[in-house]
């Protein structure tokens, strides 16, 4: 059984291991593979370089104004020292030649350890019309060409030659550069990359081109890849003797055509040391991690068959504990319903609670002026049944009856007074629980509502000392409730007269600018709703007052007038019938501001 289960991942890590194999190797091998492409791309951008000023110079030179004018009258020591002088200025070349157009060199420049000398006549040779000088036979006016390249004498050089023309047009031979490659050798082979051998330079019949080296050539030593090499021209070939990169080189020159017949070959090679090194450490890295993972898969085939047993076993205890877990689900549902019914007790018990405390500031407010009446009308029929009595003796004097008639009038003035203020509580508590179903909604003007307000409490002069000012809202149009909002503006002036500019005492006290109150209506730009300020400069809110302002039945003139109705009837309006809030800001000293913000459109 443990077998058959094993099998699927047998196969599995063994075809994983073979492909992370692969990966792993394909990964180690690319820089490797990076390295020698960029070798290579060195050596072209190195050798190109070297030739194209090789070209150059050979140009120049055939065109040289000075030289010109020596060949054209066959003055041989100017020539010489129209070569002479431009060997100096110029790179060190081998050699600096002047070959006339039968083949003859006419004059020579040898560089000797960096030294240019003319080479004495005597010693200059008729050079035979061997196979390179017959390459050069047909070289145009601005043109310059490579020679194969000459590894006589335990050297490698490279001749560029370019035509001389004398002051009639005629050829009169060519000038030869002779450039000594060793140079350029020595800096192919510095280029140096991390596990890549020196770079390779190929010649065109297969050879290493190597000064002092003769070596024989890839068609003989490798014929295969000679072969590949010469049918791509490009690419790189991977074996048990390791990774070979390669690319030909076409020398060109800034003149028409291609100088060269065949190409040159650049090579990288990695030792098969380094390739076969990264194989191994690629196939144990593999391989160990195979056989982790096969260990792995053991043991988690014995975890899952003992998960199962497990399983099975929680399985049966699940089944064992539904039951129970029915029955106390049922009595959760019974103990849910039971809270709920508690909780619809609870906030009932509360609405009750604050109708309680409601009812109970109503009954306190309204029990100080009919205590007042009740007293005052005992102490009136008392003395009024003395006056009675002593009327009824013959002992009561018209002094006597004046003063009591004037007590009785005292008496109800004092008994109307109380009343007036009970029904004064009463109409305010009825205010107060007005709804939305039982106030007129309609489209107005505020400007029209709050000129009923300021003409109102200019009948009322409950405080002639204090400027009113209301600032016009022009085009201002709601569709709400004018009652209620004309009621909140005129209860929050009101406030203000009454408490903004008395001192505790009770008296205003000395100002030194006069007091006002205004009333600025505008839109805020962010919500669009309407605003509604009333500010005063009086002496500000106390903060231990402050945030109890708008409790039912907070007063701070308590026994001089004051209910604690007014700003919690405003607070009241805005929230449950005109759809915003109040807010007040205060600071002691500089005056209070109480904003009203509200919709346009009431909800």
């Amino acid at each position: 059984m443990l077998v058959l289960r094993l099998l699927p991942w047998v196969v599995v890590v063994c075809v994983a291991g073979a492909l992370s194999y692969l990966r792993l190797l394909d990964l180690r091998l690319t820089p490797l593979r990076n390295g020698a492409r960029l070798l290579i791309e060195q050596s072209v951008a190195l050798t190109t370089s070297e030739l194209s000023n090789l070209s150059r110079d050979a140009l120049v030179l055939g065109q040289n104004p000075a030289l010109t004018t020596a060949v054209s009258t066959d003055n041989l020591p100017a020539t010489g020292t129209a070569l002479l002088t431009f060997a100096r200025a110029s790179r060190p070349y081998a050699r600096i030649a002047w070959i006339d157009e039968t083949g003859r060199e006419r004059s020579r420049i040898d560089n000797s350890d960096g030294m240019a000398t003319l080479v004495d006549p005597a010693r200059l040779r008729r050079m035979a019309p061997g196979p390179w000088l017959q390459s050069l036979s047909d070289l145009l006016p601005t043109e310059a060409r490579f020679t194969p390249l000459d590894d006589r004498d335990g050297g490698i050089r490279l001749h560029a030659a370019s035509p001389v023309y004398d002051g009639r047009g005629r050829q009169r031979g060519m000038v030869v550069l002779t450039l000594d490659l060793r140079r350029l050798l020595t800096q192919l082979q510095a280029l140096d990359s991390a596990g890549v051998q020196p770079i390779q330079l190929i010649g065109p019949d297969g050879r290493l081109v190597a000064a002092g080296t003769p070596t024989p050539g890839l068609p003989f030593t490798d014929p295969g890849l000679w072969q590949l090499m010469q049918e791509q021209g490009r690419g790189r070939r991977e074996g048990a003797e390791g990774m070979w990169h390669f690319q030909d080189f076409l020398p060109t020159e800034p003149g028409p055509g291609r100088l060269a017949s065949t190409p040159w070959h650049f090579i990288a090679h990695v030792p098969a040391e380094t390739v076969g090194q990264l194989r191994s450490t690629s196939a144990w890295q593999s391989g160990g991690a195979s056989a982790v993972v096969l260990v792995l898969a053991v043991w988690a085939i014995g975890r899952r068959r003992q998960i199962e047993r497990e399983r099975e076993r929680l399985l049966a205890d699940l089944q064992s504990n539904h039951r129970a877990l029915a029955a106390a689900k049922a009595e959760a549902e019974a103990s849910l319903q039971r809270l709920q019914q508690l909780q619809t007790e609870l906030v009932q018990a509360e609405k009750l609670a604050s109708l309680g405390l409601l009812v109970a500031g109503v009954a306190h407010e309204l029990n100080t002026p009919l205590g007042s009446a009740k007293v005052t009308a005992s102490t009136m029929s008392r003395r009024l049944d003395d006056a009675l009595r002593s009327a009824a003796t013959d002992t009561l004097t018209p002094q006597q009856m004046r003063t009591v008639l004037n007590n009785q009038r005292a008496g109800l003035d004092i008994v109307d007074h109380s009343l007036g203020r009970a029904g004064q509580v009463i109409r305010l508590f009825k205010q107060l629980a007005v709804d939305r179903g039982a106030v007129e909604r309609r489209v107005f003007a505020l400007d029209d509502l709050l000129s009923d307000v300021q003409r109102l409490l200019a009948a009322r002069q409950m405080a002639p000392d204090v400027a009113l000012h209301i600032e016009p809202a022009p085009g201002l149009v709601l569709d709400s409730y004018p009652g209620p909002l004309g009621q909140v503006v005129e209860n929050l002036v009101g406030n203000a007269q009454l408490h903004a500019f008395e001192s505790d005492l009770g008296s205003p006290p000395p100002r030194a600018c006069p007091a006002e109150i205004r009333v600025r209506s505008q839109i805020d730009p962010h919500s669009g709703c309407l605003e509604i300020a009333v500010i005063d400069n009086g002496r500000g809110i106390d903060a231990n007052v402050l945030p109890r302002i708008f409790d039912p039945f907070f007063t701070t003139r308590r026994g001089r007038g004051g209910t604690g109705i007014g700003l919690h009837l405003c607070h009241h309006f805005c929230t449950q019938v005109l759809g915003g809030r109040v807010t007040v800001t205060t600071s002691p000293g500089q005056g209070s501001r109480f904003t009203v913000q509200i919709p346009l459109k009431a909800p």
